[in-house]
Order: C-alpha cells, then structure tokens, then sequence
C-alpha cells in the first residue's frame, strides 16, 4: 500500500490531469467566442494546454515511481490485475497520443493522436477509481 502523501500527490496529479484536459477540451470546442474575422479560440485555452502539458510531466514522474514500487508488487502478488493493467494501458496510451500531438507529421495522424487522446482521457478517470474501488474491495475481502 502506498502512503497517504504519496497517494495524495499521485491523486492530486491525476485530477490536475483530468481537470486541465478536460479543460481544454470544453474551451477549445464549445467555448470560442466570435471575434472580427469569425470564432476565435477562448483566452483561456493555452494557459490550460501549459497547466496540462505541466500535469502531464508531473503525471510521467508519478507513473514512473508506481512502476517500481506499486504497479511491480501488486503485478508479482497477481492483485487487481485487470483494472489495473487496463488503467496502466489507458495512461500508456494517452502518453502515446499525448506524443502524438505534438510530433506525429501529417495532420491526419495528428487528427487520430487527438481523436484517441480525449476518449482514453475522458475514459481514464472513471477506469482509475474502478482500480481504486476494486483495490479496496481486495484488501477488505482478499478472495473477491
């Protein structure tokens, strides 16, 4: 089990992650505003791409010390291996796209990147507090 600053930190992360994305993504889409020359993109919108682009370093530091410490114990004890494993996919995945963005040539690809980015982002926090509720639910009942 993690302790409860580490947990605090890594859950801090993660809805600073959801939070900017999530963000971004209403401003970028719903929340432009009509300027001279037709819609123009919300003021607050890079500032929330910063704070994600920021979230995310904090993200890739706090994915890599659970690799060492939770994710290779609880992997070894065969424990909550498929909420697990899929919130450990999704992260992979939105660290994939989240490359994506900003190296893959091609607007198509860059399309794709943005595409699989916010499903899996919107798809990870709900998959995250799965991990969490059936973590708990192991420990309370080792054989659920």
């Amino acid at each position: 089990m993690l302790s409860l600053i580490y947990r605090r930190c890594a859950y801090a992360t993660l809805l600073l992650l959801f939070g900017t994305g999530l963000a971004h993504w209403l401003l970028h889409g719903w929340f432009q505003h009509q300027g001279d020359f037709g819609p123009e993109p919300n003021p607050l919108e890079p500032w929330m791409l910063k704070l994600h682009g920021a979230a995310a370093m904090l993200g890739l530091l706090v994915l890599g010390s659970l690799v060492s410490t939770h994710i290779h114990r609880f992997w070894r004890l065969r424990r909550n291996r498929s909420a697990g494993g899929l919130f450990l996919s999704a992260a992979l995945l939105l660290v994939l796209s989240g490359y994506g963005l900003y190296y893959f040539g091609g607007e198509q690809a860059r399309a794709l990147s943005r595409q699989v980015h916010i499903v899996v982002g919107l798809l990870a926090l709900p998959g995250f507090f799965v991990h969490l509720w059936r973590g708990r639910a192991l420990r309370r009942h080792p054989r659920v």
